[in-house]
Order: structure tokens, then sequence, then C-alpha cells
């Protein structure tokens, strides 16, 4: 984590000059270990705060593709919080999922993440449109119980950069917001593909499984800023209505 300065950074810490984080494996080793689950025709998962983490992270998938040859791996890496601009595109050559959550980057609760990491690095902080724009495929989720589970504040956290309480105005770091259609599929048929199961949910297409819901308002029809107050109204799981709010 940034806020307690455990993250691997490239370069130290902004409020503590003297740390840069450190790595649970030394990276030729974790290399291995990537590999060898590689070899095993696993899925990696990979929690990648820091740059350097993230660095690390990507060197390993790389070398595993190098040492057991191509295919479709979908491997993830997990939060993503401090990016460094040269492994943006490698997510794209690398075919990497970017697996993050939108509403860590909301000024209400970032407050020391920032001090710690310093404004110099806030341009690639949950860099959403930066990796969007290189092609990366974005899959979002909520690390609850880390953040509230709700994946309509979560939309609306990546619509504006803005806390809660709808500050500050313009948002935090306003070049990293997405427009709504691309944090609705992060949220949606994106991450069913990062999981290996676009064919059966992630869309409502026939004959895929119908877990629907219904909402309040028409998010395309009403500002970004109100989309955390829309409500539920209706759920529909496997083709059967669970809950309704009538």
């Amino acid at each position: 984590m940034i806020e307690p300065h455990t993250a691997a950074l490239l370069e130290p810490y902004a409020d503590r000059p003297g740390t840069r984080g450190g790595l649970d494996y030394p990276p030729d080793e974790f290399k291995e270990v990537v590999a060898r689950l590689d070899r095993m025709k696993f899925q990696v998962f990979i929690h990648s705060i820091g740059d350097r983490g993230i660095r690390t992270a990507l060197d390993a998938i790389e070398y595993a593709e190098e040492q057991n040859g191509p295919r479709e791996r979908r491997d993830e890496l997990i939060h993503i919080e401090c990016l460094n601009e040269k492994d943006i595109p490698r997510f794209k050559q690398l075919g990497v999922v970017a697996c993050m959550q939108p509403r860590h980057c909301a000024p209400d609760i970032t407050g020391q993440w920032a001090k710690a990491v310093g404004p110099a690095r806030w341009k690639y902080a949950w860099a959403f449109r930066s990796l969007r724009d290189a092609g990366a495929m974005l899959a979002f989720s909520s690390d609850w119980n880390v953040a509230e589970m709700e994946p309509l504040i979560g939309i609306y956290t990546a619509l504006t950069r803005k806390g809660l309480d709808g500050k500050p105005e313009g948002g935090w770091v306003p070049a990293q917001t997405i427009d709504l259609d691309t944090a609705i599929r992060a949220y949606t048929i994106n991450g069913a593909f990062a999981n290996f199961v676009e064919q059966n949910r992630g869309s409502i297409t026939p004959g895929k499984y119908a877990d629907l819901v219904m909402l309040s308002d028409d998010l395309f029809k009403i500002p970004a800023e109100k989309i955390k107050d829309t409500n539920i109204t209706w759920t529909m799981v496997g083709g059967k209505t669970v809950w309704s709010k009538q």
C-alpha cells in the first residue's frame, strides 16, 4: 500500500525520501514463479500498486511469454495505482487486463496517498484514460470492504474523479476521467472477458445468463454527478426476478 509506504516505487516517497517500499520477491525469482505458473496454464493475477511493483509484474509476464510461447493468457494486474508512463503501452502489448477500483482514487479518501507519492506522480494516478487510449482492457471492481461495493459509486468516480461530497471542483487529475460507455463496459463485459466467461455473461445477449438490474434513472441522460444517487429498482438473476422495489 502507498499510505504505509510499503508499495514498491521507482523513486523514493515524496514524504519519506529514504524509502521506496519493497517487493515480496526479488525480480528474477518472481519471473521464475510466474513462468512456472504460466507453464501450468494458470491465469495469473498480481496485486501491483506502486510503479516499481507494476513494472516488476509486467516484466515477469513478459518473461513467461518468452519462455512458454504465445497464448491467450488474460493475466491481470490488480489496483495499478501509481503507474509509470513507460509501462502504459505494455498492457496491450502483453494482453494484460488492468483490473482497477475507481473509488480508490476519490479525493475524499486519497489525501495521504497523494501526499506520499507527491504531485510529480499524480499525472498517472489511476490512469484510466491513458490505459484505455493505449488499448488496454479495463475491468473495474470495488475491492470491498476497502471501498463501497456499489458499481454506481465506482462509475461516478471514474467519470468525475470527485469524492462523494462532489469535491474538488473539476475533479482530482481530471485528465484521467473516462466516459460512461467505457466505465459501464469495464464493470460488465470487460470483467467477463477478464475471467474467460464472456460467452455466458457480461452483456444482455440471447443465450447468456439474464443477470440484470433496472435503475431509477437513465445514466446516459443525467449529469455524471447524479449517478451516485441513482437507485436499483429491480434485480433479475438467471432469468428470475429476485428483488423489486415495488
